[in-house]
């Protein structure tokens, strides 16, 4: 080392020791490091950053290489080097354990000359996921004539569909960030959507029916189901309010053949014999079997066989004289596709019938499995999200430990990834993630777990699996994805992928144990060359 740089060094570091304390008293990850790219100055908050995303415990004089991992080394050279040059810049960073980073990268200067780099960092995930979930939600949602809302537990709108902005003659901006008590009033609030909000931030699906006066359409009666959303989480965080017009139903009730015919639901009377007597022509829109078809054979008939059981323990109920509130079964309509019908029957023992109000709720059980999905799986692959994984392995695990069974947890990443990547662009980079996923889920068994863990790291748990079993399994997933040929327009991408193994132990308190250990024998595969299973 020369004496100019020595020199740099000494008073970089005497600057720094200045600044050490302000450092370890801010909520973001700071550290700074040299011209030979050596750590110099980490607050306590970025050491406990690099320990949740490298899986290293930092030092000061620590090289890159030592302070990361080898899937995100070359990412960090290239930051430096544009700070070295004199560039500052932010960039949105994701980390090894699935966090999302905001990060600031500057030059470090001194009498003119810079010495060093800097990283600022902050964690945004709980942001950016938000973000990302609450975006696919009101592209689901644009559509449909309901009006539909999303609040959040301070009965804040976030998101308002296009019919909420209609019937209300209101602009997104105008109601955005505005609360319900401040679109419907004070009265109602109170009496009707309070309490039904608290119920559903409770974990509880709640509907309620009720005159309203709505700007485009005056006065009307309106069903409004609160939906929780659940995240994972204790309770809710979000409600989506789901308000449909049934004035016409309500106007209808002292005309049962008036509401027959105008009804959009699905209006029945059936015998205790199983057949129908008396149907509405929404049946025949909703399933498009005709009036004839539908009462020709048994209620039971167009319902599809893995819901026949509970339909038939439902209509036990019905014929001992309990009403039935919102039962769901799939029927099986004409055209070979499956609506979800929900039910609410009422029996009258003296005639022996059932009275039917049936709805088609095949659009809120998509909406349900797609905001169940965005907080389950990863968006890309399909492949189940680190923390939907974490949750399931530790149920994995509680269970292995109970009844003493054996379990394997492997560890999984592409072989420089980093290269496809820049060599046959990132398109082709998520096609081979796909592709792998893909290929892993057809080679695993339907009880084995695996999920994404971010990047090209991906994350297995084989339930009731011995050490020889589990190797054979890893030596199988190399060679099946070994043999994957992907297509690219600029040529065939062939992968490899290292695989880190360990087994349950009896000292193994929490799945974390297990996850680091299979995590430290995939590094050890990377190190030792590559495309090699290394157990510990």
């Amino acid at each position: 080392m020369c004496k100019q740089e020595e020199k740099s060094r000494q008073q970089l570091a005497a600057e720094l020791d200045q600044l050490t304390a302000l450092f370890d008293s801010c909520q973001d990850h700071i550290w700074m490091v040299d011209r030979d790219k050596r750590l110099v100055l980490i607050n306590e908050t970025g050491r406990e950053t690099c320990r949740k995303s490298f899986g290293t415990e930092p030092k000061l004089g620590m090289t890159t290489a030592e302070l990361t991992t080898p899937e995100f080394l070359d990412d960090w050279d290239r930051y430096y080097d544009s700070a070295f040059q004199g560039e500052s810049f932010r960039l949105c960073h994701p980390a090894k354990d699935g966090r999302v980073h905001s990060v600031t990268v500057q030059p470090v200067k001194a009498g003119g000359e810079i010495i060093g780099a800097a990283v600022f960092g902050h964690d945004i995930s709980e942001q950016y996921q938000l973000q990302q979930e609450l975006r696919r939600y009101e592209e689901i949602i644009s559509s449909t004539p309901d009006m539909i809302s999303l609040v959040d537990r301070n009965y804040v709108y976030q998101i308002v569909n296009d019919a909420y902005l209609k019937n209300y003659r209101k602009s997104r901006e105008e109601l955005i960030g505005k609360t319900v008590r401040d679109v419907v009033g004070d009265e109602l609030f109170e009496r009707i959507s309070k309490p039904n909000l608290e119920r559903a931030f409770a974990g509880e699906t709640v509907s309620a029916e009720s005159w309203m006066e709505v700007p485009q359409m005056g006065r009307r009666y309106l069903s409004v189901t609160y939906h929780p959303v659940c995240d994972n989480t204790e309770n809710p965080q979000h409600v989506a309010i789901d308000v449909r017009d049934i004035t016409a139903l309500k106007r209808a009730e002292a005309d049962r053949q008036r509401i027959f015919e105008v009804s959009l639901d699905m209006l029945c009377i059936a015998g205790f014999d199983g057949y129908y007597k008396q149907l509405n022509p929404a049946w025949t829109r909703t399933l498009g079997w005709s009036e004839e078809d539908l009462k020709s054979s048994k209620l039971l008939d167009f319902v599809l066989p893995g819901d026949r059981d509970a339909t038939r323990a439902a209509l036990e109920r019905l014929f001992k004289g309990e009403q039935l509130v919102g039962f769901e079964n799939r029927l099986q309509c004409k055209d070979g596709t499956v609506k979800w019908i929900s039910w609410n029957s009422f029996p009258d023992l003296e005639k022996q019938q059932i009275f039917a109000v049936a709805r088609d709720v095949s659009g809120r059980r998509t909406l349900e499995e797609e905001l169940r999905r965005l907080a389950t799986t990863d968006s890309l692959t399909g492949a189940s999200n680190r923390r939907h994984f974490l949750e399931l392995a530790s149920a994995e695990l509680k269970r292995s430990r109970r009844y003493g069974a054996p379990l394997a947890v492997l560890m999984l990443d592409i072989d420089h990834f980093k290269q496809v990547n820049d060599s046959f662009g990132h398109d082709a980079g998520d096609e081979v993630l796909k592709k792998l996923v893909d290929c892993c889920l057809q080679t695993l068994r339907s009880s084995d777990l695996f999920g994404r863990f971010g990047g090209e790291e991906f994350a297995a748990l084989l339930p009731e699996t011995s050490e020889q079993a589990a190797l054979q399994t890893c030596e199988r997933l190399c060679q099946e994805l070994s043999g994957l040929r992907i297509r690219t327009h600029r040529g065939e991408v062939r992968i490899t992928v290292s695989i880190g193994l360990t087994m349950l132990t009896g000292s193994d308190q929490d799945f974390d144990s297990l996850l680091k250990r299979a995590d430290n024998a995939l590094y050890e595969a990377k190190n030792a060359g590559r495309n090699l299973i290394v157990k510990h």
